[in-house]
């Protein structure tokens, strides 16, 4: 008797695991374009509030790359300014000779470039 209880618990068991092991390996696939996006947003804001946009130009980019090149230690993703003009990973954009670097998240800023306003795309990549 004990041995029929025995298989029917192993049936039982073998079946639920049947059905959730394709549960598992959905899960694998998880979309993390919204962590992106949010880390995008907050390595913009922390050059925005180190003051790295006050009097934008091209006198400050040995300090807007440099904290660019921090956000880069912490995160392991190269930031980009406007293409390659400020960046933290120097290199071409997957076009010629040097490294390629893939764009993962691009957002729209706007930032007062020598006086005038100006559209940027800021972006995170490796």
């Amino acid at each position: 008797m004990q041995s029929i209880e025995a298989a029917i618990s192993l049936l039982v068991l073998l079946s639920i695991s049947a059905s959730v092991m394709p549960l598992l390996e959905e899960q694998r696939d998880i979309d993390d374009s919204l962590y992106r996006v949010q880390l995008a947003e907050d390595a913009w804001r922390v050059l925005y509030l180190r003051g790295d946009f006050r009097d934008f130009g091209e006198d400050k980019r040995g300090t807007i790359e440099a904290d660019m090149a921090e956000i880069t230690r912490q995160t392991g993703l190269c930031v980009f300014m406007d293409g390659v003009q400020f960046t933290s990973c120097r290199g071409n954009m997957g076009t010629g000779a040097g490294q390629a670097h893939e764009i993962t998240v691009s957002l729209s800023r706007t930032a007062i470039f020598n006086g005038t306003p100006r559209s940027f795309a800021f972006a995170l990549g490796n």
